[in-house]
């Protein structure tokens, strides 16, 4: 027998709608026939996980019985809205007002038609094996962590045995198990089996309830099988009480296996994307097999018409739990040395713990119990544990994920220190080797001759030139000991990784400076700045003051191409040492109103040659008096630097070791940089 339903109070009459509960995220049971294994799919509810956004754009359909390819006749309504509580999907339907539908929506109504089922589609699964699962259940659960309901349909047999008509709450709906026993045995000796709700079912036959399986207050359970136990009008063991025992057991049989049955195909028609040939199958009484030989052939007939190879599997990205636990690790790590970093439920959790408790948490998610050993113990087991394939070939997890936090936090290290020199140095491509290089340097094209009439054409030619550099690595190690890391010294870990972040940025800074301070020879064997290159001022006259500035701007027009073309260069950067900072200002400001047209300041923010100062501190320490302009690299090659593929910027590698006692931290940096071009720079002396 199964448990009586009142009316559903929900349904309105004006509007022919209902609410129904068409999930509430329960467990069932299915098959893989991939790997021949059962399983429990469950799916989570909740907003973070439930793509709702076909219910707000009014996309969800109410079918009978999934039929997707039964037409418009198999549209029983519309889901009007649809929304997520209590960890149950809800959704107000409004059902068709069609004459040859009145019957259906009528038993709907009345409380006879209310079983719900929903198609969906799942994105992301969270699989947790069933080794590693506490419930006692020995099959594999896979969470669906990111799913998207498509439709909802009204069916014979629901799987999610909380899907159907929404109803007032009923204080007297209580369940308990009802249980039943082969005749001639006893409650202690008869195999297991699956229970039957029985709710009120004790009431309605006059038969008392089971006193063992816990009263009238006891939950019904339907899925786990337990003993069963008989009436007491059926322990006699007589022959009418036999005969009466036997003819239930054979029709739960029978339920069982119908149920197991339309289970099977269902889920096979899901896989295969046919949910709507589940019911077909299922009323024509096909066994699995002829149900398997429908899909096949219905698989085959859609890929032809879609023009073949349609139906492969998609790749699917799955997390298993030990992934999970590292990233949430990572997420407590980055959070405590940077508060500014976002945290989620997965990191909130470990937020109470230290380094030393997160690895040993770790192991014993793993299998390696070191609770009871010495902390040092436990932090070296935590710094030498490696889960991969590779065992001793691959790096401890722990310290993958230590490199991690560890390349994080010095890219934010890194990108907090920018240098000067990005302002007006010009960044090259990436370089693939250590090989040199060589920047070629094109001369403009040859001028244009008139053409007579009938005339012919005549060639020229171009000259060119080039300057060559490559890529040099730099690095240092400083290893994170085993005191750190039972100390939980955090604080150390930081200032180890972002000082390596500060120290590449102002190493790239003094490589791309020194390319002015150094006076480096050029490829035509004449230095950068030199009288011949007309790019360098001396004498008193080159202290930074408004008419050097004018004598600079000169000398950058009247430069010449390598095919003595002009270049029409203008300056944009005023590069002085911190000892000229407040000068370069003065001339640089748009504050300064002149009284007459002989004081106007075209070096002025603003002006028609506006100069942008910038202020390097590095200069100093070559000379307080020297400062330098620079044209746009838009207009000209000045400086250019580069990095390797694939390592822009400084990197963190880690090893644990054994001559040091802990992680040893490597930061790594293939950088250059080199002058390309005298023509878009300039050096006062100041003296």
């Amino acid at each position: 027998m199964r448990e009586a339903r009142i009316e559903p109070s929900t349904f309105n009459a004006d509007r022919n709608s209902v609410e129904v509960v068409w999930t509430t995220g329960a467990r069932v049971r299915r098959y893989d026939w991939e790997s021949g294994r059962v399983y429990e799919e469950e799916l989570v509810v909740s907003p973070e996980t439930v793509d709702m956004s076909r219910f707000e754009a009014r996309s969800v359909q109410v079918l009978d019985a999934h039929r997707t390819y039964g037409g418009v006749d198999a549209i029983l309504g519309i889901a009007e809205r649809g929304w997520l509580a209590d960890g149950q999907g809800i959704a107000e339907i409004r059902l068709t007002q069609r004459p040859d539908r009145a019957g259906i929506v009528q038993d709907i109504r009345a409380g006879i038609i209310r079983d719900i089922s929903f198609g969906y589609s799942v994105q992301r699964y969270e699989i947790v094996r069933a080794q590693d699962r506490t419930d006692g259940v020995n099959a594999d659960l896979w969470r669906a962590v990111r799913w998207q309901p498509q439709e909802i349909s009204f069916v014979p047999v629901n799987a999610d045995m909380g899907a159907s008509s929404r109803s007032a709450p009923d204080a007297g709906s209580a369940r308990f198990p009802i249980t039943f026993i082969r005749a001639g045995g006893s409650p202690a000796t008869q195999p297991q089996e699956h229970q039957m709700p029985a709710a009120q079912t004790a009431a309605a036959s006059g038969l008392p309830a089971d006193p063992a399986a816990g009263g009238a207050g006891a939950p019904a359970h339907t899925q786990e099988p337990q003993s069963r136990a008989a009436p007491s009008g059926a322990q006699a063991g007589g022959p009418a009480a036999g005969g009466a025992a036997m003819v239930v057991d054979v029709a739960q049989r029978a339920r069982e296996e119908e149920q197991i049955r339309a289970a099977d195909i269902t889920s096979l028609c899901e896989r295969a994307g046919l949910a709507g040939l589940a019911s077909q199958l299922i009323r024509s009484g096909s066994t699995l097999q002829q149900a398997q030989d429908q899909v096949i052939n219905q698989l085959a007939r859609n890929d032809a018409a879609s023009g073949g190879h349609q139906n492969v599997r998609g790749i699917q990205t799955v997390r298993d739990e030990q992934e999970t636990l590292l990233r949430g690790y990572e997420e407590v790590l980055m959070h405590r040395v940077n508060p500014r970093e976002k945290i989620t439920d997965n990191g909130r959790r470990f937020r109470s713990m230290s380094l030393l408790q997160m690895g040993v948490d770790y192991l014993l998610a793993r299998g390696l119990d070191v609770r009871d050993r010495p902390r040092m113990e436990q932090a070296g087991a935590m710094l030498h544990f490696r889960s991969g394939m590779g065992g001793l070939h691959t790096t401890s997890d722990f310290a993958n994920l230590l490199a991690n936090v560890a390349t994080k936090r010095l890219r934010m290290g890194y990108d907090e220190n920018p240098g000067t020199y990005r302002q007006w140095a010009r960044r090259a491509p990436n370089l693939p080797d250590f090989k040199e290089v060589t920047v070629a340097q094109l001369g403009a094209m040859p001028d244009l001759l008139r053409v007579n009439e009938a005339g012919e054409f005549k060639y020229g030619t171009f000259g060119d030139g080039g300057e060559r550099y490559q890529l040099i690595s730099y690095g240092r190690i400083v290893p994170l000991n085993r005191q750190a890391i039972v100390n939980d010294d955090l604080r150390g870990f930081d200032r180890i990784v972002s000082g390596f972040g500060g120290a590449a940025s102002r190493l790239e800074n003094r490589l791309v400076y020194a390319q002015l301070t150094s006076n480096p020879t050029m490829s035509d064997t004449v230095a950068l700045f030199a009288a011949g290159h007309g790019n360098n001022g001396t004498g008193g006259g080159s202290a930074l003051q408004l008419s050097a500035l004018t004598a600079m701007r000169t000398a950058m027009r009247v430069q010449k191409g390598l095919a003595s073309e002009e270049l029409n260069l203008m300056p944009a950067f005023l590069i002085v040492p911190a000892a000229l900072e407040q000068l370069a200002y003065q001339l640089t400001s748009s504050n300064f109103v002149p009284a007459q047209p002989s004081n106007v300041n075209e070096f002025r923010t603003g002006g028609r040659t506006a100069l942008e100062p910038i202020v390097e501190p590095v200069l100093d320490a070559s000379s307080a008096a020297t400062w330098y302009a620079a044209a746009s690299n838009s207009q000209v090659d000045t400086v250019e630097f580069a990095y390797l593929d694939g390592g822009e910027g400084p990197v963190i590698e880690t090893e644990v070791g054994f001559d040091v006692d802990g992680v040893s931290f490597k930061c790594r940096e293939d950088f250059a940089a080199k002058a390309l071009d005298w023509r878009g720079l300039y050096r006062g002396v100041g003296s």
